[in-house]
């Protein structure tokens, strides 16, 4: 839905840009936390192989 069919063009422009720069945030946060579990499940297999080799 168009947010200018509820809001005037400069509310809605205000409305949009806040939304962006939210869900920007919300991208890079998740961008780190999956950089968190790559790390964590490599060092697992990591470890896990290492104990297999014993």
């Amino acid at each position: 839905m168009k947010i200018t069919r509820i809001l005037p063009k400069f509310l809605a422009k205000t409305y949009q840009e806040e939304d962006l720069r939210r869900a920007e945030i919300q991208l890079q946060y998740h961008k780190g936390m999956i950089r968190v579990w790559e790390k964590r499940c490599n060092e697992g297999r990591q470890e896990l192989q290492r104990l297999n080799q014993k």
